[in-house]
């Protein structure tokens, strides 16, 4: 229990009196918690600025550009003569969508003839590429509709029938769970979980670098295997592992409780519920990074080894590319990593309402992986056998 309740205090003592380890482990998860969702405040990209080339110059072209400013996915800035000079403009990076009205589009309406209207969008940058030609669609689907509907009428039918004549099948698309489509809501909760996992390893890293640096000035270097046998590397791992627990713990009520809640991001897991599942997400991030650690010989090492790792880490984690879409090795190797199966669960758990029993397969997964890890810092600590507490 002495050893235990000194490897808690110690490492409380480490987090709290460096800079370095308090700056990554206490400031950073608040400064992240603020300012990374705050580029995502409006939730939907909108008013995509368009160019349109008019070729028809009549009511109809007119019309169809009127409709294409009021959408509100986007905003006519250009009515230019040539399709040549759109793209200039889309190039320099003044647009993002150019819409090109034929010659000759009215008359080939009134003619009941086929009339193409043509829509390009940057496709390097998807978001705005999908806005884009979404907006499009509808504009140009609205004005179709508009047509049909009076044709209808001008053979006698009465509007309402008019209108289901011409949509006898519509598609009505309620969206779930997210239901203000904002890409705010999809993105920031997965990465806040990374955050809180990422901040850990580095953290960890950083405090036994540290630690060993301060050994080695103080010449307290030895040479030896065992320092006090299997019991007491235990209850050193225990010790320091409950620390970071006890303080990550708060960090991750805060996030579900007040940034959540703070920008809008959907939470529909209880208390208790988050609790459990987060539990074996943070154990079994803390022991792998005191796993890792041990590898660590210096203070800035685990920044250079570890900080590079955070966006594979995360576009393997299954949210932003389907999993099924993944090489089989690539899918397997991010199992290993805890935030893989905790951003699915949480995901599941605050945004779809799920219970703790439809997430037991991502659950048990931590488990294993908590204590596969345990298992991994117990023996690194053991063969370790140095470190003073």
């Amino acid at each position: 229990m002495k050893t235990f309740a000194r490897a808690f205090l110690g490492e409380y003592r480490r987090i709290f009196t460096d800079a370095g380890a308090l700056l990554i482990l206490v400031a950073a998860l608040v400064l992240y918690a603020f300012f990374y969702p705050i580029p995502y405040t409006p939730q939907v990209l909108k008013e995509i600025p368009v160019a349109v080339v008019d070729l028809d110059r009549t009511e109809m072209s007119r019309r169809l550009t009127r409709l294409l400013d009021a959408h509100e996915l986007l905003r006519t800035v250009a009515n230019v003569g040539s399709a040549a000079e759109a793209e200039r403009m889309a190039r320099a990076g003044q647009v993002g969508a150019i819409v090109v009205i034929p010659e000759d589009f009215e008359r080939h309406i009134k003619r009941s003839e086929q009339a193409t209207v043509t829509a390009y969008a940057d496709a390097s940058y998807f978001l705005v590429y999908r806005q884009a030609l979404t907006g499009a669609m509808e504009s140009i689907g609205t004005l179709s509709a508009g047509i049909e509907i009076r044709r209808l009428q001008a053979q006698g039918l009465p509007l309402e029938a008019a209108m289901k004549a011409r949509d006898p099948l519509p598609l009505v698309m309620r969206p779930l769970f997210n239901a203000a489509e904002g890409y705010g809501s999809y993105v920031v909760p997965a990465v806040l979980v990374l955050i809180l996992q990422q901040t850990l390893l580095v953290g960890i890293g950083l405090v036994g670098g540290t630690a060993r640096e301060r050994r080695r000035a103080s010449g307290a270097e030895v040479s030896g295997r065992v320092r006090a046998g299997a019991g007491g590397a235990l209850a050193a791992i225990a010790g320091r592992a409950l620390a970071y627990f006890t303080l990550y713990l708060v960090h991750l009520l805060f996030y579900f409780g007040v940034v959540f809640h703070l920008f809008g991001f959907p939470q529909r897991a209880g208390a208790s519920t988050l609790l459990a599942f987060a539990t074996p997400f943070l154990l079994a991030a803390i022991f792998l990074a005191l796993a890792a650690r041990a590898a660590f010989r210096s203070r800035e090492t685990s920044m250079q080894v570890l900080l590079f790792t955070s966006l594979p880490a995360l576009f393997v984690a299954g949210f932003s590319w389907p999993v099924e879409a993944m090489p089989r090795w690539i899918a397997t190797f991010a199992k290993a990593l805890p935030s893989t199966p905790a951003i699915a669960g949480f995901l599941r758990l605050s945004q779809m309402g799920a219970t703790l029993s439809q997430v037991r397969s991502e659950w048990m997964l931590l488990w294993a992986l908590c204590g596969a890890y345990f298992l991994m810092a117990w023996a690194a600590e053991w063969w370790d056998g140095k470190e003073r507490l």
